[in-house]
């Protein structure tokens, strides 16, 4: 279409006005009179086409506008271009409003050309681009117009000038594919097909400027008809993205550094957003929480808590946002997190607050501390002080892994001055760490006043002061206990129990509580009177401490809830023929067939086989927990 080539203003506006259908234009004359019009050019008290067309622009804009287009009007009949984005009054939608100069075939500027086009859409898009950082000046487009089989160029803007470094007289003629060295995304046949059978084409082309730099653009065209359907010319938007692109690919590779760094950590990491939605998780989250990361992914982090904690967690969550600063989180607390299968496990968790441009981001490095702090309780809590072997004694301790909470059940034994031996068994009320700290001060208290031959019967007091006094309020106020000394030449049983469970006697083809008189918990009220019991020993028999956690927790089997229902299912000849840990075991693995790991109460026993002679059991005083076992005799 060769009659294009050397293309004047009023030919460029004749195209314009058949061009793409977001885009309204007006002519206007040297003295600021209306010449042509199409589309939806905004107009004072919404006049018509034809009532405009002959009429001066500051009649036809409305004030507010033609206060913003006047000097871009004027401008343009002293041949600038230039542009503007103006929101439209009474819309709230927005224009980018450009004005050109229109030149005769000699040169002279003979009209102006004002063009409006919507970019309501991209202004949104430029402020969210803005919030990440990746501004991209769309307001200032190339226009180029090109024939539509050749290619070659027929208009070129001022912005067209800038962009690629060619002024419009060096353009002119040029193919526009040769000028610019255009690289396609698939051929530049394929673009020419959508132009021919859709009028349009938007994608994102390679070009190269005057200079030698390549530049990636954004290009949106359309084909622009004649009356008889033949194509005029092809119109191309451009805009430089190029920077933009780097942009996005540098963002790209930080995100991928920054995922590599979150897989490669130890921990389970996990980054949520200042609205408390998880944003993403590595591998070592989705092992220990048993969620696929799909599943994680923009839900609200209390997915990972206990039901019971997560109300208040929004509180706590919503306080670091406010004032974020790096810090382990929950300090002085007792952390547990959730599993998807509802189990519970203890937790050491950092908070590192991340900056980026789309808003504040929160890591949080996790670590499952379960298995050290049972470990930790466990040494606290249980017996660490050789016995002579002598005495056929064993125990065992089994934290309460599955659920974690943490309870208070604590065990002693010591041999006395007197050469007796002294046995202890209690459970603090409540769980958590402060109640295992309560236990774990009462043996402590419990194991001075033994060895510092305190008579028997002045201990319970000793531990209720203990209890009563405590200046931390968090820690637990009341515990049961069972005091015990076994003197193996009197063959006499000294006891006290303080709320406590009664221990049992266990002798061939019988087993029998120890129910007598017995005070009530430590650490309720005033004090109070502790019966001491006095009963004599046979020569063959054991006697059996233990916690509640043994007959009182829901993974019992449903017929064992107390003592009386327990008794049937002892077998005394068998206690009594196997050494005292293995009897423990066997006793254990009866009563929770599933496994210990399942039990939602520690568990206590003490096991002292009352025999005269033999040999010390090879495994007294180990200690079968997860955190593993211990090979001390108990103390």
């Amino acid at each position: 279409m060769t009659h294009l080539r050397g293309l004047d203003g009023e030919a460029v506006a004749s195209l314009f006005l058949h061009a793409l259908p977001d885009v309204s234009l007006m002519v206007f004359t040297p003295e600021l009179r209306v010449e042509s019009v199409a589309g939806s050019v905004p107009t004072c008290d919404g006049l018509g086409t034809s009532e405009i067309e002959g009429t001066f622009a500051w009649e036809t804009l409305p004030p507010a506008h033609w206060s913003v287009c006047e000097p871009l009007f004027r401008a343009a009949l002293q041949g600038e271009s230039s542009s503007v984005e103006i929101q439209w009054v009474g819309h709230g939608r927005w224009h980018v409003v450009g004005v050109e100069p229109l030149r005769d075939p000699e040169g002279a500027i003979s009209a102006g050309l004002c063009f409006w086009r919507e970019v309501t859409e991209r202004k949104r898009l430029v402020e969210e681009l803005e919030q990440r950082g990746r501004l991209m000046d769309l307001a200032h487009d190339a226009i180029i117009v090109r024939e539509p089989v050749a290619s070659a160029v027929a208009y070129w803007n001022r912005e067209a000038t800038a962009m690629y470094g060619y002024s419009a007289e060096e353009a002119q003629g040029r193919i526009t594919h040769d000028l610019l060295a255009t690289r396609f995304p698939a051929s530049r046949e394929a673009v020419d097909q959508a132009l021919l059978e859709g009028g349009r084409w938007e994608g994102e082309l390679s070009h190269l400027r005057s200079d030698g730099r390549r530049i990636l653009v954004s290009s949106r065209q359309a084909l622009v008809r004649g009356d008889r359907g033949e194509p005029l010319a092809v119109i191309e938007l451009n805009a430089d993205i190029t920077e933009a692109k780097r942009a996005e690919e540098k963002l790209r590779a930080a995100e991928e550094r920054f995922r590599r760094l979150i897989e490669s950590a130890p921990d389970a990491m996990v980054i949520v957003n200042q609205d408390g939605l998880i944003e993403l998780v590595n591998a070592q989250a989705e092992q220990l929480f048993k969620y696929p990361q799909t599943e994680l992914i923009g839900r609200p982090v209390e997915l990972l808590l206990p039901t019971r904690f997560r109300e208040r967690h929004n509180g706590h969550r919503e306080g670091f946002v406010a004032h974020p600063r790096t810090r382990p989180m929950g300090v002085g607390m007792d952390l547990l997190a959730r599993r998807k299968d509802g189990s519970e496990f203890a937790v050491e968790i950092s908070l590192s607050p991340l900056r980026t441009e789309s808003g504040l981001l929160v890591s949080a490095a996790i670590r499952d501390i379960s298995l050290q702090l049972l470990h930790q309780l466990e040494q606290a809590l249980v017996p660490r002080i050789k016995i002579d072997p002598r005495w056929r004694l064993a125990w065992r301790y089994h934290p309460a892994v599955r659920s974690m909470l943490l309870g208070g059940d604590f065990i002693g034994a010591c041999e006395r001055p007197d050469g007796s031996l002294a046995l202890l068994i209690g459970d603090v009320a409540g769980h958590g760490v402060a109640a295992a700290g309560t236990g774990a001060t009462l043996r402590a208290a419990w194991l001075g006043a033994a060895q510092g031959d305190v008579p028997l019967e002045a201990i319970p007091l000793l531990l209720h002061r203990l209890l009563t006094n405590q200046a931390d309020h968090r820690a637990s106020t009341m515990a049961t206990a069972c005091l015990a000394e076994v003197d193996g030449e009197a063959r006499e049983l000294r006891l006290i129990r303080a709320g406590h469970d009664a221990p049992l006697l266990i002798t061939p083809g019988a087993i029998t509580g120890l129910n007598g008189d017995h005070g009530p918990a430590l650490g309720l009220g005033k004090p109070h009177d502790w019966p001491l019991q006095r009963l004599p020993l046979p020569d063959e028999g054991a006697i059996m401490l233990f916690t509640d956690g043994l007959t009182e927790r829901r993974v019992t089997p449903a017929s064992v809830r107390r003592f009386d229902d327990l008794a049937p299912h002892l077998e005394a000849d068998k206690l009594l023929a196997q050494p005292p840990g293995e009897a423990i075991d066997e006793l254990l693995a009866q009563m929770f067939p599933g496994g210990t790991e399942q039990l939602d109460d520690d568990v206590a026993v003490i096991l002292l086989n009352l025999a005269r002679t033999g040999s010390a059991d090879t495994r007294a005083g180990s200690a079968d927990t997860r955190a593993g076992a211990s090979a001390d005799p108990p103390a």
